[in-house]
Protein backbone atom coordinates (compact mmCIF):
# COMPACT_ATOMS: atom_id res chain seq x y z
CA UNK A 1 0.00 0.00 0.00
CA UNK A 2 3.03 2.27 0.05
CA UNK A 3 2.36 3.88 -3.30
CA UNK A 4 4.54 6.69 -4.53
CA UNK A 5 3.65 10.29 -5.15
CA UNK A 6 6.63 12.17 -6.56
CA UNK A 7 6.32 15.87 -7.23
CA UNK A 8 9.06 17.12 -9.55
CA UNK A 9 10.35 20.60 -8.89
CA UNK A 10 13.28 22.52 -10.29
CA UNK A 11 15.21 21.95 -7.06
CA UNK A 12 14.57 18.28 -6.20
CA UNK A 13 12.21 15.35 -6.16
CA UNK A 14 10.15 14.68 -3.07
CA UNK A 15 9.53 10.98 -2.52
CA UNK A 16 6.72 9.68 -0.38
CA UNK A 17 6.42 6.27 1.26
CA UNK A 18 2.64 6.66 1.17
CA UNK A 19 0.29 8.38 -1.25
CA UNK A 20 -2.36 10.82 -0.07
CA UNK A 21 -5.00 8.51 -1.56
CA UNK A 22 -3.81 5.54 0.50
CA UNK A 23 -3.52 7.73 3.59
CA UNK A 24 -7.18 8.66 3.24
CA UNK A 25 -8.12 4.98 2.86
CA UNK A 26 -6.07 3.76 5.82
CA UNK A 27 -6.22 6.64 8.29
CA UNK A 28 -8.80 8.67 10.15
CA UNK A 29 -8.59 11.62 7.77
CA UNK A 30 -11.71 12.47 5.77
CA UNK A 31 -11.60 11.97 2.00
CA UNK A 32 -12.24 15.66 1.21
CA UNK A 33 -9.16 16.89 3.11
CA UNK A 34 -6.73 19.12 1.20
CA UNK A 35 -4.07 16.93 -0.47
CA UNK A 36 -1.44 19.69 -0.22
CA UNK A 37 -1.69 19.81 3.57
CA UNK A 38 -1.62 16.02 3.78
CA UNK A 39 1.46 15.83 1.53
CA UNK A 40 3.29 18.14 3.92
CA UNK A 41 2.17 16.03 6.90
CA UNK A 42 3.32 12.82 5.19
CA UNK A 43 6.74 14.23 4.30
CA UNK A 44 7.34 15.68 7.77
CA UNK A 45 6.15 12.51 9.50
CA UNK A 46 8.34 10.24 7.41
CA UNK A 47 11.38 12.52 7.85
CA UNK A 48 10.90 13.08 11.58
CA UNK A 49 9.68 9.65 12.70
CA UNK A 50 10.07 6.95 10.05
CA UNK A 51 13.63 7.75 8.91
CA UNK A 52 15.00 7.72 12.50
CA UNK A 53 13.16 4.45 13.21
CA UNK A 54 14.48 2.75 10.06
CA UNK A 55 17.90 4.37 9.85
CA UNK A 56 18.91 6.28 6.73
CA UNK A 57 20.11 3.32 4.60
CA UNK A 58 16.90 1.29 5.06
CA UNK A 59 14.74 4.41 4.68
CA UNK A 60 16.43 5.19 1.35
CA UNK A 61 16.14 1.55 0.24
CA UNK A 62 12.38 1.70 0.82
CA UNK A 63 12.09 4.99 -1.07
CA UNK A 64 13.86 3.38 -4.04
CA UNK A 65 11.52 0.38 -3.89
CA UNK A 66 8.48 2.66 -3.80
CA UNK A 67 9.80 4.70 -6.73
CA UNK A 68 10.74 1.69 -8.87
CA UNK A 69 7.99 -0.63 -7.63
CA UNK A 70 10.51 -3.43 -7.07
CA UNK A 71 9.51 -5.42 -4.02
CA UNK A 72 10.53 -8.68 -2.44
CA UNK A 73 8.03 -10.29 -0.09
CA UNK A 74 10.13 -9.38 2.98
CA UNK A 75 10.24 -5.68 2.08
CA UNK A 76 6.57 -5.67 1.14
CA UNK A 77 5.72 -7.21 4.52
CA UNK A 78 7.88 -4.61 6.31
CA UNK A 79 6.20 -1.81 4.40
CA UNK A 80 2.59 -2.98 4.71
CA UNK A 81 2.67 -4.45 8.21
CA UNK A 82 4.97 -1.99 10.01
CA UNK A 83 6.04 1.14 8.11
CA UNK A 84 2.69 2.17 6.61
CA UNK A 85 0.66 1.73 9.85
CA UNK A 86 3.29 3.74 11.73
CA UNK A 87 3.35 6.49 9.10
CA UNK A 88 -0.46 6.68 8.92
CA UNK A 89 -0.67 6.98 12.72
CA UNK A 90 1.91 9.80 12.78
CA UNK A 91 0.14 11.66 9.96
CA UNK A 92 -3.19 11.33 11.80
CA UNK A 93 -1.51 12.72 14.93
CA UNK A 94 0.16 15.62 13.09
CA UNK A 95 -2.97 16.39 11.07
CA UNK A 96 -5.25 16.62 14.10
CA UNK A 97 -3.64 19.98 14.80
CA UNK A 98 -2.45 20.95 11.32
CA UNK A 99 -5.87 20.67 9.69
CA UNK A 100 -7.49 22.83 12.35
CA UNK A 101 -5.11 25.77 11.90
CA UNK A 102 -4.54 28.08 8.97
CA UNK A 103 -1.45 30.15 8.22
CA UNK A 104 -2.11 33.27 6.17
CA UNK A 105 -0.19 36.45 5.44
CA UNK A 106 -2.31 38.24 8.08
CA UNK A 107 -2.59 35.77 10.96
CA UNK A 108 -2.62 32.23 12.24
CA UNK A 109 -6.09 31.09 13.16
CA UNK A 110 -8.51 28.22 13.55
CA UNK A 111 -10.71 27.01 10.76
CA UNK A 112 -14.39 26.57 11.46
CA UNK A 113 -17.03 24.85 9.36
CA UNK A 114 -20.72 25.66 9.61
CA UNK A 115 -21.56 21.92 9.62
CA UNK A 116 -18.93 20.88 12.14
CA UNK A 117 -18.54 22.00 15.72
CA UNK A 118 -14.84 22.24 16.61
CA UNK A 119 -13.54 20.45 19.69
CA UNK A 120 -12.82 22.44 22.79
CA UNK A 121 -9.13 22.77 23.67
CA UNK A 122 -9.42 19.99 26.28
CA UNK A 123 -11.24 17.68 23.83
CA UNK A 124 -8.62 18.41 21.18
CA UNK A 125 -5.84 17.70 23.66
CA UNK A 126 -7.37 14.37 24.71
CA UNK A 127 -7.89 13.36 21.07
CA UNK A 128 -4.31 14.27 20.11
CA UNK A 129 -2.98 12.44 23.16
CA UNK A 130 -4.70 9.23 22.03
CA UNK A 131 -3.38 9.68 18.49
CA UNK A 132 0.13 10.23 19.90
CA UNK A 133 -0.12 7.01 21.91
CA UNK A 134 -1.22 5.14 18.78
CA UNK A 135 1.64 6.56 16.70
CA UNK A 136 4.31 5.70 19.27
CA UNK A 137 2.88 2.20 19.70
CA UNK A 138 3.35 1.57 15.98
CA UNK A 139 6.82 3.13 16.03
CA UNK A 140 7.94 0.93 18.92
CA UNK A 141 6.52 -2.11 17.14
CA UNK A 142 8.41 -1.20 13.94
CA UNK A 143 11.69 -0.70 15.81
CA UNK A 144 11.21 -3.94 17.76
CA UNK A 145 10.53 -5.91 14.58
CA UNK A 146 13.69 -4.56 12.94
CA UNK A 147 15.85 -5.16 16.02
CA UNK A 148 14.54 -8.70 16.44
CA UNK A 149 15.35 -9.37 12.77
CA UNK A 150 19.00 -8.42 13.47
CA UNK A 151 19.70 -7.56 9.79
CA UNK A 152 18.74 -10.97 8.44
CA UNK A 153 15.95 -9.78 6.12
CA UNK A 154 16.86 -6.08 6.12
CA UNK A 155 20.67 -5.69 6.08
CA UNK A 156 20.35 -1.93 5.54
CA UNK A 157 19.00 -1.59 9.08
CA UNK A 158 22.40 -2.21 10.65
CA UNK A 159 24.42 -0.44 7.95
CA UNK A 160 25.94 2.92 8.66
CA UNK A 161 25.46 5.75 6.25
CA UNK A 162 28.22 6.02 3.66
CA UNK A 163 30.58 8.99 3.56
CA UNK A 164 28.66 10.61 0.71
CA UNK A 165 25.40 10.57 2.67
CA UNK A 166 24.65 13.88 4.31
CA UNK A 167 21.16 12.92 5.46
CA UNK A 168 22.10 10.46 8.17
CA UNK A 169 19.92 10.88 11.24
CA UNK A 170 20.33 9.52 14.75
CA UNK A 171 18.68 6.10 14.87
CA UNK A 172 15.76 5.93 17.28
CA UNK A 173 15.49 2.78 19.41
CA UNK A 174 13.33 4.30 22.13
CA UNK A 175 10.79 2.07 23.75
CA UNK A 176 12.21 -1.15 22.39
CA UNK A 177 12.29 -4.21 24.62
CA UNK A 178 13.57 -7.53 23.26
CA UNK A 179 11.21 -10.52 23.03
CA UNK A 180 10.99 -12.40 26.37
CA UNK A 181 12.29 -9.35 28.25
CA UNK A 182 11.57 -9.72 31.96
CA UNK A 183 11.09 -6.55 33.98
Amino acid sequence: MGATNSNKTKMSTINYLLSVENLKKLGLIHSNTDAKLLSVAIKRSQDMHIQPALGTPLYKALLVRVETNTWTQDYLDLMNDYVVPCLVAFVDYRSALLLNEKLTNKAVGRLQDENLQPNTDSEQSAFRDQLRKDAYFYKERLIGYLMDDNSVKYPEYCEGCSDNCNENVQRDISGYQPINFIV
